[in-house]
């Protein structure tokens, strides 16, 4: 079964992730959070103030890719863990709205070109 908005999606997470400053960074990594349910998009607010508050959480980003929180975070000083623990202790308390870490949309390895 195709899914086109989920497709959609995931290319428009690609796109932001190879234009996204970030990547150029090697101080800061990306993380990416799929949220879904029916009160995500009400609850938008709490959880960009929510990560916003994470020690470590240089950016975040609500806007570019529908239904995702992109957390531009240095390496090393927060894990994508500890951005669920924080978004779901108060954020998400009480609505309908999941968020899980998506995994990266530009891999570590060495390119192509490289080998």
């Amino acid at each position: 079964m195709r899914c086109p908005g989920m497709t959609l999606s995931c290319l428009l997470l690609f796109a932001g992730c190879l234009v996204s400053p970030a990547s150029a960074d090697t101080s800061r990594e990306r993380v990416a959070l799929f949220l879904s349910g029916q009160d995500c998009p009400s609850s938008r607010r709490n959880i960009a103030a929510e990560l916003a508050q994470v020690a470590g959480v240089i950016r975040v980003d609500m806007e570019s890719v529908p239904d995702h929180a992109l957390v531009d975070v240095v390496i090393g000083a927060v894990s994508p863990d500890d951005l669920l623990v924080a978004v779901h202790r108060s954020a998400l308390k009480g609505v309908d709205c999941r968020a899980e870490v998506m995994k990266s949309c530009i891999s570590a390895g060495r390119s192509a070109a490289d080998r």
